[in-house]
């Protein structure tokens, strides 16, 4: 006798924020910021920033950046776009948030991303802004990461992003041409 196989189920789409709003147990709220002035156009700080390639050529394997569709079918630095950055001891996977063309970008972590180990430091949001700078060919690049991190590894994590952060203003301004107009 054979049986008629099921069809899969199917439900709604839940639309919930991508991290608890609250840090887990042992946790604590982090903000992580850093601000650079970077002698470029904001036009031009923004076409780097907002360029895929910025983030995926380069990396060394195993570690590995990756950009989904959305549901418009758009990818890249899109409203809705899945994004993951992962390797060994760390993977960062969210949502691209809210965009407003060369002003400020949003990538929302999910719940599970994580830095060395999930037990120790968990990224919730990225986010830049840009304004201009103090004269017409220099960019303000400001960076907010927030995290809920072990209590007791506060420091440890305010080191790490230091380091890592530290040459990102520099890396953006070596990456542009300085005759780069727009």
């Amino acid at each position: 006798m054979s049986e008629t196989p099921v069809a899969p189920l199917s439900g709604p789409i839940l639309s919930v924020a991508p991290f608890p709003a609250t840090p887990p147990a042992g946790f604590v709220e982090h903000a992580f910021e850093q601000q650079w002035t970077v002698g470029r156009s904001r036009a031009a700080v923004w076409e780097w920033l907002c360029d895929p390639a910025t983030f995926t050529d380069g990396q060394l394997r195993p570690f590995r950046v990756e950009f989904l569709t959305n549901a418009s079918g758009q990818t890249g630095f899109s409203e809705g776009v899945y994004n993951a950055h992962v390797g060994p001891f760390m993977s960062f996977s969210g949502v691209l948030g809210t965009i407003v063309h060369e002003r400020y970008r949003d990538l929302q972590y999910f719940y599970g991303s994580y830095a060395v180990s999930h037990g120790l430091f968990r990224p919730t949001r990225l986010q830049f802004w840009l304004d201009d700078g103090p004269d017409d060919s220099s960019t303000v690049l400001r960076l907010r990461l927030d995290s809920y991190v072990r209590r007791r590894a506060v420091g440890s994590w305010e080191t790490l992003m230091g380091i890592f952060w530290k040459r990102f203003g520099r890396w953006c301004e070596k990456a542009i041409p300085n005759n780069w107009l727009r």
